[in-house]
């Protein structure tokens, strides 16, 4: 069975790539230990898979049988989730009793406490007295959440460990989904009402069965009706402090702190949603996600920057159980595509209207921030050129164009495939920002910095930073938000190249400093070596842009390229690669 430190491992290889490092970094160990554990994990996942080190030194996740590795790592997951219910449902618990229960020993126990501590210090008040054992610090209420989101993780599994038939919790949801839950309870969906209801059972005040007065034709002992009233009625009066006039001066506020007023009416209606239904149903256990947005956080920054402020802010307002940042960031992210300018300007050159208007209709279709413009003479060429800013020519004439201007071409089929679309929407996102390269990334800023072997980021940061300063680089507020940023946490890094950030009121849309640094610098777990100081403008929409080619450019190249890049001029060569 998987220990802590190897279910950490393996979670993080599920979503991509990773160095000896930055493993390390993660579970607090050193490299010796990691490797330790990857050989020990390579002996347990035998034929259903296998972590392999690449030639750049960083380690992947090889999943021959997809459900059998599912199981081998539900399997020890689920050790977490069962010492915190029977923390639930006892006042202490000691290491024989827990070891007892888990069928685990002692020092693997403890092993898992102390995760688990650390896991959730920032949600769960898990401590210990002497002589008595562990237990849960926390109140009723939160309990009663904590023990619903167990339940609602997997009902037959957690059902059985607190003796519930499964056939009870499948009856009981199904009479809850024929009431007509909105007029009791708004905003939860009906297997996490099941969930909360058996969880008041469990932990309510033994008394007689009787049928609700808000939630008609469902008997629940009254201990458990009296907790989940006063919870309901807890929870809907927070819901109604959410309104969509709340939000849009919570947006405003922060809009103006990051000098991006990038919200809109859906976004606040989105968020006002997201909210109630936190707040109808809070999520205390972490999410194991399988899914990787690492990728959005990268081409995206300031959306994910602006939620953990917006997620920290609804927090102090209204005292909402809210931990989910990244799927914040997804709305904030959407919202910034939605404020993007007009759509960009390409010209379908073609001598054939009927076949040039059908591939209009599928570009347009495919790429809907495009504009396509049809030109079926050299003469008619040139003066949409001249008229219009052009980002891009498309050759679907028998008569090559002979044009006179600094316009990218790409020739395309007669019926345009998918395969072209593709090559136009990857050519635009990049065309704007290698036209800029040098504007962006300015050859005289960049700068060498000799950090000492002892500085961790944060004093790495504040020394280029003061000397930014100093050359009227940056002025004092830009080097102030960078350096605020970065201490945070949740660094941005992509590939071994850090990327601290802030907002400008600058005209200039971005611009970022090259700096490398003289020793390499673990940054959020992982090496970096090179860093790009930048501010950006965000009510301008190429600043998406640059983010977006950044990512997809540097994770053309292995790992080992970027950590080691020496200097301004090998970095750009790897930027401008085709």
């Amino acid at each position: 069975m998987l220990n802590q430190r190897q279910i950490q491992i393996m979670e993080r290889l599920e979503n991509g790539k990773a160095s000896g490092l930055e493993l390390a970094k993660l579970t607090g160990t050193s490299k010796r230990t990691v490797l330790r554990d990857i050989s020990q994990m390579n002996h347990l996942l035998q034929s259903v898979g296998e972590i392999r080190s690449s030639q750049a030194g960083g380690y992947q996740l090889h999943i021959e049988d997809k459900m059998a590795y599912r199981n081998l790592l539900h399997q020890s997951m689920y050790d977490d989730e069962l010492i915190l219910l029977e923390l639930l449902r006892h006042d202490f618990r000691t290491l024989d009793d827990l070891a007892t229960t888990l069928f685990l020993s002692k020092p693997m126990i403890s092993e898992k406490i102390v995760f688990l501590r650390g896991h959730y210090a920032n949600r769960l008040e898990i401590k210990s007295r002497p002589n008595y054992g562990h237990y849960l610090d926390e109140p009723l209420f939160r309990k009663m959440i904590l023990l619903a989101n167990l339940i609602d993780k997997n009902p037959s599994f957690f059902c059985e460990r607190l003796g519930i038939p499964k056939d009870d919790f499948d009856a009981l949801l199904q009479r809850i989904r024929e009431l007509d839950v909105a007029r009791y309870y708004p905003n939860i969906h009906s297997a996490h009402l099941a969930s909360l209801i058996l969880a008041a059972m469990v932990l309510g005040d033994d008394g007689e069965t009787g049928e609700t007065s808000f939630l008609e034709g469902l008997e629940i002992p009254a201990g458990a009706q009296h907790l989940l009233a006063l919870f309901f009625d807890r929870q809907q009066q927070k819901s109604q402090l959410i309104t969509t006039s709340a939000m849009q001066e919570i947006l405003q506020q922060q809009g103006e702190q990051y000098s991006a007023l990038v919200y809109d009416m859906e976004l606040a209606e989105q968020l006002v949603g997201h909210l109630k239904r936190s707040i109808a149903y809070p999520i205390m256990l972490h999410d194991r996600k399988l899914h990787n947005i690492s990728n959005i956080k990268a081409v995206y920054p300031l959306a994910f920057d602006l939620s953990i402020t917006f997620v920290a802010s609804v927090n102090e307002a209204f005292g909402i159980e809210l931990y989910d940042i990244d799927l914040i960031g997804l709305y904030f992210s959407c919202a910034m595509e939605r404020g993007r300018q007009a759509a960009a300007k390409v010209i379908l050159f073609s001598d054939q209207y009927a076949v040039a208007s059908i591939n209009k209709q599928m570009i347009e279709r495919e790429i809907q921030t495009v504009e396509v413009i049809v030109v079926m003479h050299q003469k008619e060429l040139e003066q949409k050129l001249e008229q219009h800013d052009i980002k891009l020519l498309l050759n679907n004439h028998a008569v090559y164009p002979d044009v006179d201007a600094d316009v990218a071409c790409i020739d395309i089929k007669k019926i345009i495939t998918k395969m072209e679309l593709q090559v136009i929407q990857d050519t635009l996102e990049k065309i704007d920002v290698r036209k800029n390269i040098c504007t962006f990334f300015p050859e005289e800023l960049a700068m060498d910095y000799d950090n000492q072997v002892d500085e961790d980021w944060d004093t790495i940061v504040r020394g280029i930073c003061t000397e930014l300063v100093e050359k009227a680089v940056l002025t004092p507020d830009e080097a102030f938000k960078i350096q605020e940023r970065e201490q945070k946490g949740n660094n941005l890094v992509i590939n071994h190249l850090a990327l601290p950030h802030c907002t400008t009121e600058r005209n200039q849309a971005f611009f970022a400093v090259f700096v490398h640094l003289a020793r390499p610098v673990l940054v959020d777990g992982m090496a970096v070596q090179n860093a790009l100081f930048a501010c950006v403008n965000p009510n301008v929409s190429t600043e998406l842009k640059v983010f977006s080619y950044l990512y997809y450019v540097l994770n053309e190249h292995d790992d080992k390229t970027i950590l080691e890049l020496p200097d301004y001029a090998s970095f750009i060569a790897c930027i401008v690669k085709n």
